[in-house]
């Protein structure tokens, strides 16, 4: 069959969240197509777009998304020979070993989540600014796999909740959600990348829905989420100090020299002291420093946070205030009207 080269990269690229990049399971490493979507499952996140073939198998995800990168056509030929999947253009001919039918069952799990979402009435709303909530809490839950519970983004009603042993992020939504949800952190980053708009839930899955009818699907974590000893640190205390609009565009800056393979783990300090702001990040390659003018009269303060995170903060919460010199720990809480990020602050004499 024809197909617009450029259609077929972007359905491709959607699903990418879903592959798998460890050799564990063959096909977790595949696009499947099946017809009516293409699709990845890999165990923990699975992805499916609307697109329509006329054949059905699966095929290794990266290999086959970097030849169709190179080729420059506008359309190419795809079709099934035997146990290979040949795309063809004008300059251009590549083939492909393919799993067909239940090889690995991996298809068989993809059909089983089509089927349940595709239930009349399975799919309720989401409040219109539900990403944004899970985009300000992703970072602060726990990196550490001991963690349980903490490792998750919390979603009940309409707050959304992350923790971590030094962190605290919550996120008031303009409505609520009806079910509770307990994802991963780690997943969080990629439906991030998603205009999801529904969601429902299956056991041990919670699935989501663009308005394009793309599925986003990822399971949920199992536990009891402190709720209550979170909601206790979130009343912001007075004085509030307003953070320059400077600051926004240095934690870019630091970003690029931030310690962190990858963004999700990325640190710079934060000196806040008399009338200054000082943004430190380095790493093996260099490091920077940077000096910014603020109307704080109190105590020196140092804290490490994202870069990233901190920028997407700054854009609407930036308004810092303090609780010292009471019960430990010191903290420091960043706020607006919607969201709060709280950050215990390290005591030199504890």
């Amino acid at each position: 069959m024809i197909i617009n080269r450029e259609v077929l990269l972007n359905a491709l690229r959607t699903v990418k969240p879903g592959l798998s990049t460890k050799e564990i399971i063959q096909q977790a490493m595949h696009v499947m197509f099946m017809g009516e979507y293409v699709a990845t499952f890999n165990d923990v996140i699975s992805v499916l777009c609307p697109f329509k073939t006329d054949f059905k198998c699966s095929v290794n995800g990266e290999e086959f998304y970097k030849i169709l990168e190179g080729i420059k056509e506008d359309e190419v030929e795809v079709d099934v020979d035997k146990d290979h999947i040949v795309v063809n253009s004008v300059k251009t001919k590549a083939g492909f070993s393919t799993l067909v039918g239940e090889q690995e069952k991996v298809d068989v799990m993809v059909e089983k989540l089509l089927e349940i979402t595709s239930k009349p009435k399975f799919f309720r709303s989401l409040p219109k600014d539900f990403i944004k909530g899970m985009s300000l809490c992703m970072y602060n839950a726990d990196k550490d796999m001991t963690k349980g519970i903490n490792r998750c983004v919390a979603v009940r009603e309409n707050e959304v909740f992350s923790t971590d042993s030094l962190r605290i992020s919550r996120y008031i939504m303009d409505n609520k959600v009806r079910d509770e949800l307990l994802i991963n952190g780690r997943d969080v980053f990629d439906l991030v990348k998603y205009d999801v708009v529904r969601y429902g839930l299956s056991s041990g899955w919670v699935h989501f829905q663009t308005d394009d009818g793309v599925i986003f699907n990822c399971k949920t974590m199992k536990g009891e989420y402190p709720y209550k000893r979170v909601s206790i640190w979130c009343k912001v205390p007075e004085p509030k100090i307003e953070m320059p609009p400077e600051l926004q565009d240095a934690m870019r800056n630091a970003a690029v020299l931030a310690t962190g393979e990858v963004d999700i783990s990325k640190q710079v300090e934060v000196t806040i002291k008399k009338n200054t702001i000082i943004c430190k990040s380095e790493k093996e390659r260099g490091w920077m420093v940077k000096e910014i003018d603020c109307s704080y009269k109190g105590k020196e303060l140092t804290f490490k946070i994202n870069p990233i995170f901190f920028a997407q903060v700054l854009e609407s919460a930036t308004s810092l205030s303090l609780t010292q010199g009471g019960e430990y720990p010191d903290k420091a809480y960043l706020s607006n009207e919607n969201f709060t990020h709280i950050i215990a602050l390290p005591t030199p004499d504890r």
